[in-house]
């Protein structure tokens, strides 16, 4: 049994975002099209005797029992039995509240590490039930690539894997609450969608010829209340991408290149202007399977 595991914890993009209508048990339905993407960050879980610890230099990432990881590791080890600890250090590159799955990322990733590090027989259910009281993303950490969400995206579906090499994902320096961007959703409900096939659905099939002609239901109520992220993706598109998307609940904006040349030039010019900007790729499942731990 090893004393100590690495991880890469892969960020995600959603390359379309349908939202139904709200449930009654308050969520909103969903369909969604996730995918794991190359900018990750680097977590190094060590066996303790007793003490579940997060330690993290970025400010925003609380380091108590209020962050996801720790949640992660807590119910892991009242599932399996188990008498030890662990400390996660966290090396945090992913923006914190960007609509990237930075946190559920890290908790997904820790429900995976943990089953290696404390020797325990993996039971995917269990898993999966785990992840989805962690979250509504936390389940698709699981097994990442191409996957489609549905209910409230906690039930994930692997579908066929896209291929998109150059990705520019931009952020404007500030964080979006997902339960205000849904807060300010125009529309809780779609009258059409119980007899509709929702956009997502239809672009599912489709998925291998990028870019999508895709929709993020929540980008006019964030945008509206943040012109900065409309702003971000008109850049974009002035810059060639040809196609740009509001991910999750924001503010990340993610462009679609054709060339590394374009991304480049992109990137340069957008970290100019004051925003933060980093290349990726996509990461399908077998390689997410395979790279996951270092």
């Amino acid at each position: 049994m090893p004393s100590s595991i690495q991880a890469r914890s892969y960020a995600k993009i959603n390359w379309t975002l349908d939202v139904l209508f709200k449930r009654e048990d308050g969520f909103h339905e969903l369909r969604t099209i996730y995918q794991t993407v190359s900018l990750h960050d680097t977590l190094t879980f060590t066996a303790t005797e007793s003490r579940i610890e997060i330690a993290c230099s970025n400010a925003r990432v609380p380091c108590d029992e209020t962050n996801l990881a720790f949640k992660a590791a807590s119910m892991l080890r009242e599932a399996v039995s188990h008498d030890g600890g662990v400390r996660i250090e966290i090396d945090k590159r992913i923006p914190v509240a960007a609509g990237l799955g930075g946190g559920s990322s890290n908790a997904g990733v820790t429900l995976l590490a943990l089953i290696r590090l404390w020797d325990r027989k993996r039971d995917d259910r269990e898993l999966v039930r785990l992840a989805a009281s962690l979250g509504s993303d936390v389940p698709f950490f699981l097994g990442g690539g191409t996957a489609l969400g549905v209910s409230r995206g906690e039930e994930v579906y692997p579908i066929e894997q896209a291929h998109a090499q150059h990705l520019l994902l931009v952020n404007p320096g500030f964080a979006v609450s997902t339960r205000d961007a849904y807060g300010k959703l125009a529309r809780l409900t779609r009258q059409e969608s119980a007899l509709n096939i929702p956009f997502t659905l239809l672009a599912a099939k489709g998925i291998s010829g990028l870019p999508l002609a895709a929709r993020n239901d929540l980008e006019e109520a964030v945008l509206a209340a943040h012109p900065e992220i409309a702003e971000v993706k008109r850049r974009l598109l002035g810059l060639g991408a040809r196609h740009a998307l509001m991910s999750g609940s924001g503010a990340t904006v993610f462009g679609v290149f054709d060339n590394s040349q374009e991304v480049a030039r992109a990137e340069a010019e957008l970290r100019t202007a004051g925003w933060w900007a980093e290349r990726a790729r996509s990461i399908d499942a077998n390689e997410y399977r395979a790279t996951i731990f270092q």
